[in-house]
């Protein structure tokens, strides 16, 4: 198939990722899938082929010839293929509909009877994210790569998705380009200044930590301090210069220099103070994060002993162990310095003799001797190690509370945890709206 050749089509359904999709008849007769961002079931569409994979094709949204029923304007011109919000333009009672559709296939599909009823909805549809990361483009671009490229930049002029205060912050960042002998970075030839603007913010505390990571913290000279110090003063409680000297393309910053305030940020759920570093994990919709934590709440009940893999900053076990003053937390997580932070929380929050937390990879398996009433799982997209999945098997705790950020993964792993749980309870939350992604959330009990 030649490149950049252009098809039009009816869209009948989403593929994992979120794309519209519609059937491809090849001159061959073949008849395959074309995916493409930012179209929706019931569009009929131009589109310009870009490429395949796993014999999928992709295609970029030319031309919207017919609108679907459920298609919406923008909140303003220019946002209609806004790459941190690809379902930005869709109908939001019918992304709830079709986020709830999609997990339940992904759960038919992988041989679970079980179903949901509903996603429950987002508390706020913009403006709800507590964390940006907004990377510099090589053409001197400042915002999110473009769907599905790593090369190709949407550069943001108005954000809608963490809080109008960024798109003031991002265009004073940008300005460094021509005002200073700096330069954007080019992950494809690996060299350059500039790599991200990350901005977290606390919704409930209104604080706001605005950090520039670059590749070498020495490029940038004293009067390109002075000047980030000066502009960004207006709009940060903490201010911090990053470094990232590595190839991998990463807004982590292995070395800080802070500017103003601390390396860290407070944050307020559900009446409890998070610290939140730069480089830590953090739900990234406070609104939603509380009912996050009710929902595990309630499927945990009343417990004497918890083990929290996963468990970040504390999240889940300092919430629990405030409801429940007998009861004693054990933390597990891999990044050292959150797990510092952690303790600090729970101090904080008056529950630090409550609560043990380490540092070290759960696949380590350090915990593994702990009894416990119940174990929270809470990983990463990848989902679980083996070892994990594994020992927990072995073990068998009455009860694994599993929360999960992709339930494709998930499905798979519940074919092992089913040969000794059963699922008592299913239940999906909306984290991440305009986008396909959804917060699940998993209760099994032990088979007896």
């Amino acid at each position: 198939m030649k490149p950049d050749k252009i098809y039009q089509g009816e869209i009948t359904r989403f593929d994992a990722k979120g794309r519209g999709v519609f059937d491809l008849t090849l001159p061959n007769q073949e008849v395959r899938p074309m995916a493409v961002p930012f179209a929706f079931p019931g569009d009929t569409i131009e589109t310009q082929y870009t490429g395949r994979k796993l014999g999928v094709y992709a295609g970029r949204l030319n031309k919207i010839i017919t609108p679907s029923s459920e298609r919406v304007a923008p909140p303003m011109p220019g946002l209609e293929q806004y790459p941190g919000a690809p379902w930005l333009c869709l109908n939001y009672s019918a992304q709830l509909i079709y986020k709830r559709d999609m997990i339940n296939q992904a759960f038919e599909q992988a041989g679970h009877a079980e179903r949901i009823n509903a996603v429950e909805s987002g508390s706020k549809l913009s403006y709800y994210r507590n964390r940006m990361d907004y990377s510099y483009g090589w053409r001197g671009e400042l915002g999110l790569r473009q769907f599905g490229f790593w090369h190709k930049y949407f550069n943001v002029t108005h954000d809608i998705l963490l809080s109008a205060e960024a798109t003031p912050i991002l265009e004073v960042c940008r300005d460094l380009l021509p005002r200073f002998n700096v330069v954007p970075w080019d992950h494809q030839r690996n060299c350059g200044d500039l790599r991200y603007v990350v901005i977290r913010e606390g919704k409930f505390t209104g604080e706001r930590l605005i950090a520039l990571i670059v590749k070498d913290l020495t490029k940038i000279n004293a009067d390109t301090r002075d000047y980030l110090k000066t502009a960004l003063d207006p709009y940060a409680t903490s201010l911090i210069l990053g470094e990232n000297s590595l190839l991998t393309d990463s807004s982590y910053a292995q070395k800080l220099e802070t500017l103003k305030g601390r390396e860290y940020l407070t944050e307020n759920i559900n009446g409890l103070n998070y610290q939140i570093h730069l480089n830590s994990f953090f739900q990234t919709n406070s609104l939603m994060a509380g009912r996050l934590q009710q929902t595990v709440a309630d499927l945990a009940g009343m417990i004497n002993r918890l083990l929290d893999l996963y468990c970040g900053l504390g999240f889940f076990g300092i919430y629990l162990a405030k409801q429940n003053p007998e009861l004693k937390v054990f933390g597990f997580e891999i990044d050292a310095p959150a797990i510092e932070l952690a303790k600090q929380n729970a101090l904080m929050n008056n529950v630090g003799a409550q609560c043990s937390f380490t540092a070290g990879p759960a696949e380590d398996l350090t915990w593994q001797n702990i009894e416990t009433d119940l174990v929270i799982i809470d990983p990463p997209r990848a989902g679980l190690h083996p070892r994990v999945i594994a020992t927990l098997l072995d073990k068998q705790p009455a009860t694994l509370i599993y929360v999960s950020c992709n339930y494709h993964r998930l499905v798979q792993e519940l074919k092992e945890f089913k040969k000794a749980y059963k699922i008592t309870a299913l239940q999906a939350l909306d984290l991440f709206p305009h986008t396909p992604h959804v917060e699940t959330v998993v209760r099994l009990d032990r088979q007896t």
